[in-house]
């Protein structure tokens, strides 16, 4: 096979040309001498300065001819060697080496027709208007006729406007001629007739074939054929080595069934990729011959020119392979919810394994899991998915992977389908909705519940989508979740869909979806015994520990924190990638919250604030990671007010309208009490943290000056909602909340030593009472609620 060279690019070429003004001047003095020779087609077809010889550039002008300014057309020659044959190309290139020129250059071959007479082989044409000129090439397959013949090569200028035509007396063109043998072996094979056929071979349990092949003519296209089974698995690959250039084409493929008019599946790489790779895997459902074409892309309406290149060869590789998923080798398989594959579950306790994988495109693998009547008592449903080693018989689909699972529940509640919708859309009973941390998804829960081509509307309880960008979901660890489950009378249904988002890629790679049914913790249990959460009472004990509250009954409440996705203190940290679930993930229901009220010292005399101290341990996993942290959500009664005379006016957010609401973190942050001058450097964290063998403890540091205000005291009540905080695990764990109250005001110490009282309230005059006394009025003290 010869060897090709690439022509340089025109941009390299015009460093050493001249600019052209592209009108009627004269050259300069000492510029080039402006030759117009190969005027006519005798001229062409006669002298020696008209004939094009393989290898030898030549330069020329398009100058003005005539005061009438006609047409410049400049004519040549080829003469093709007498062994010219279906397998010879010619190969025409022609440039302006300026940057700029008024020529939009023009350039035609003609030949003898197989009828007789002449026509044109080929014509393209630069029309680059205000831009740089762009080189004019073509490629041009010949014929076994055509040994020894002449071929005529005109020139000229498309002007525009006809009667305009454009001249450049100072900057020539060039015109550079190849002839070669076609590089690609496979030639002809340009139609489903004539396509090359890809023989089989069994390797390793696989039938594998491949070819290879060149697109060296203007809009070539290839066809290759093999023999397809219905029932296999065709994985089709078509790549093109990066050999350090962009290809005249963009690599494009259309896969086609045994009837040649259906496209099965079709692709093009991105623009600008040097070489590239294209590949599909699809479940045959025709037996007989189907046909792979490759072809340069031509954009939607095939009015590009896919250009013709001899130096970028394309491979084609063909597997077939068996079904590999036990879930999809029946007639119907489990690629949409009415042929889910389903598995029962007795009770609380059970578990259930589904092995599939993602075969082909457009796959999708549906599970039913079937739960039996239990009406004791909430329950969880707990799922993963976890990607195994086993399969891979083809390499990953080029697209980007981005896998999804999803879990539903078929809403029929109503009397008919539309009122089914409307449950699904607006009766949270029927379908639970949580969008707090990812509005973004009501579009997406509220498609499945308006969609009308499933057998029911869906309501979305779980959704994980896999993000490649984030290294913390590389393995899909974002792919599990735990769903809580009502008393149910009867059975119920959930649905499971594990697919591509988009159904366009596929690996071959088995997966793990284990399901198990689980009794509610104990505590969960006992809060919801009424159908909601009923929060704990409890009395706040006075103690003279401080910061940390003594570890005692007295002082103690516990808890298990199961389902939902626990909270994140930031939009950012969601899409961060922070806790369990990827940015785009939900769930429906909101994360678990145990509650408790506490009865605050009642009685006390003025100034009535107190010292508040806080901790809270959350129990280790197994393998010693700490599962996730805590957040404390507070609601006060603010005894200054009363509302209508109800008994409590609640406060949930601070003097500074945030939310009152204590969460860990790390660095150092201005207090309630800090001066708005103060220097950074003056500043410490709020919160200790403390990793001990079983257990992560957290304290509200003495720099914090936690205190109950003395509103707050006064209106009695204190409620603490617990929830889940940066997430790692749906794993559900104990935690131990301790909280007391003591003398007010406690100190903290700065500068290495130094304590500092925290801010003390001062009598501020008074009221006067009945019996001739003074009720003693106080300003300044405790303000917890005015946090930064």
């Amino acid at each position: 096979m010869p060897t090709y060279v690439r022509l340089l690019p025109l941009a390299l070429l015009a460093l050493a040309a001249c600019s052209s003004g592209g009108d009627d001047e004269t050259p300069d003095a000492g510029g080039p001498t402006v030759v117009d020779l190969c005027n006519t087609r005798e001229e062409g077809l006669t002298l020696a300065e008209c004939e094009l010889k393989p290898g030898e550039p030549l330069e020329r002008f398009l100058v003005q001819v005539g005061e009438e300014k006609a047409n410049d057309r400049d004519w040549y020659r080829i003469v093709l060697p007498a062994n010219t044959s279906a397998r010879t190309l010619l190969n025409v290139n022609g440039a302006y080496l300026a940057s700029s020129t008024a020529v939009n250059l023009s350039i035609t071959v003609l030949g003898p027709a197989v009828t007789g007479g002449e026509t044109a082989l080929a014509k393209k044409e630069d029309k680059h208007g205000q831009g740089a000129p762009k080189p004019v090439d073509m490629v041009v397959p010949l014929r076994d006729d055509l040994g020894g013949k002449t071929l005529l090569v005109l020139v000229q200028d498309s002007p525009d406007v006809p009667t305009r035509p454009n001249f450049d007396a100072r900057s020539p063109y060039r015109l550079t001629v190849k002839i070669a043998e076609n590089p690609d072996t496979q030639e002809p094979n340009d139609t489903k007739e004539t396509a090359t056929p890809i023989a089989l071979a069994a390797q390793a349990g696989v039938q594998v074939g491949t070819a290879s092949g060149f697109l060296a003519t203007d809009n070539d296209v290839d066809h290759f054929s093999f023999d397809l089974t219905a029932g296999k698995v065709a994985y089709v690959r078509v790549t093109a080595p990066n050999q350090d250039f962009v290809p005249n084409w963009r690599l494009a493929y259309e896969l086609r069934r045994p009837n040649f008019n259906e496209k099965e599946d079709e692709g093009q790489v991105p623009p600008q990729v040097r070489g590239g790779e294209l590949a599909t895997a699809r479940k045959v459902k025709d037996t007989g011959r189907w046909t792979l074409v490759v072809k340069g892309y031509r954009g939607p309406n095939d009015g590009e020119t896919a250009r013709g290149d001899l130096l970028q060869r394309y491979d084609v590789e063909v597997r077939v392979m068996d079904e590999a998923d036990p879930h999809d080798t029946s007639a119907t398989g489990n690629d949409a919810v009415a042929t889910a594959t389903l598995r029962n579950l007795a009770g609380p306790g059970g578990t259930t394994t589904f092995t599939g994988r993602l075969g082909y495109k457009p796959d999708r693998d549906w599970y039913q899991v079937q739960l039996a009547s239990y009406s004791a008592a909430p329950t969880v449903l707990r799922y993963r998915v976890v990607p195994k080693s086993e399969g891979g018989r083809f390499p990953p689909l080029p697209d980007t992977p981005d896998r999804l699972v999803q879990v539903f529940t078929l809403v029929t509640k109503g009397a008919n389908l539309e009122a089914w919708r409307t449950a699904c859309l607006s009766d949270v009973t029927a379908c639970p909705k949580g969008f707090g941390e990812n509005p973004d998804a009501r579009q997406l829960v509220e498609g499945y519940c308006t969609r009308t081509d499933l057998p029911a509307p869906m309501c979305t309880h779980s959704y994980r989508e896999e993000t490649v960008n984030n290294p913390r979901f590389s393995a899909l660890s974002n792919f599990q979740g735990l769903i809580p489950v009502p008393a149910h009378g009867s059975a119920v249904s959930y649905y499971f869909v594990v697919q591509d988002d988009g159904t366009n890629w596929a690996d071959d790679r088995d997966y793990d979806l284990v399901v198990s049914w689980e009794a509610e913790d104990d505590d969960e249990e006992n809060r919801q015994s009424t159908g909601t959460e009923v929060p704990v009472p409890r009395s706040l004990a006075s103690t003279t520990a401080y910061p940390a509250p003594p570890n005692t009954a007295e002082f103690s409440v516990s808890g298990k924190l199961s389902h939902g996705h626990g909270r994140l203190r930031s939009g950012d940290d969601r899409v961060n990638g922070r806790g369990v679930r990827g940015p785009g993930d939900y769930d429906a229901v909101p994360s678990d919250v145990d509650s408790y009220q506490f009865q605050l010292p009642q009685g006390l005399e003025a100034p009535e604030e107190r010292a508040w101290l806080v901790q809270w341990e959350v129990e280790k996993l197994a393998d010693g990671g700490t599962p996730h942290g805590l957040a404390l959500d507070l609601t006060f009664c603010d005894g200054n007010v009363t509302d209508g005379g109800t008994s409590c006016t609640p406060v949930t957010t601070g003097s500074r309208n945030g939310a009152l609401t204590l969460g860990y973190r790390s660095d150092a942050l201005r207090a309630w009490h800090t001066p708005a001058n103060a220097s950074l450097s003056s500043l410490q964290p709020l919160y200790t943290l403390e990793e001990r063998p079983g257990s992560t403890v957290v304290t509200l540091a003495p720099y914090a000056c936690g205190c109950l205000e003395r509103r707050f005291v006064r209106g009695g009540t204190m409620r603490v909602d617990v929830t889940a905080t940066e997430r790692t695990d749906y794993a559900p764990v104990n935690y131990t909340l301790r909280t007391g109250y003591g003398p007010y005001p406690q100190s903290y110490t700065v500068d290495g030593g130094t304590s500092v009282s925290c801010p003390a309230p001062v009598q501020d005059g008074g009221t006067p009472l009945g019996d001739g006394g003074v009720q003693p009025n106080y300003a300044g003290g405790c303000v917890f609620t005015r946090q930064p």
